[in-house]
């Protein structure tokens, strides 16, 4: 319950002390995977293509029109909406253009909205690659 109050903490506090430290954000896979799954999570559309019920969250009203136009299927389609919600201060902590991994999260939700089992491949591919 309530996700997006607890993003910010968990990860986000966490990419703020890398940015302090001048540490490589480069290197990271694993935190910027979440959050491209927060971002497929809040279309509420499992990876058979079945719709799913979130969970009660403060700001979910609010942020599941963002992605209301991202369709869980092959193909191109834009996703520029990422920008409004990978940006927002106010659920990840930071703003995840301005630290530089907005890009690496966009292209790790893309492969996450890729059709179905598509989050089962691209957890796959991350987590068995490390």
């Amino acid at each position: 319950m309530d996700t997006s109050q607890k993003l910010a903490i968990r990860f986000g506090e966490t990419l703020k002390k890398y940015e302090a430290r001048g540490l490589d954000k480069g290197n990271l896979v694993l935190i910027p995977l979440v959050l491209a799954g927060y971002a497929r999570y809040l279309r509420g559309i499992d990876d058979t293509g079945a719709a799913f019920p979130c969970s009660p969250d403060p700001l979910l009203a609010e942020l599941q029109p963002i992605v209301a136009g991202l369709e869980v299927r092959e193909g191109e389609q834009d996703f520029s909406c990422l920008k409004t919600l990978f940006s927002r201060t106010d659920v990840f902590g930071v703003d995840l253009y301005a630290l530089g991994l907005g890009d690496q999260i966009e292209g790790m939700t893309r492969e996450l909205y890729a059709g179905p089992g598509a989050v089962r491949k691209t957890l796959h591919h991350y987590v068995s690659e490390r």
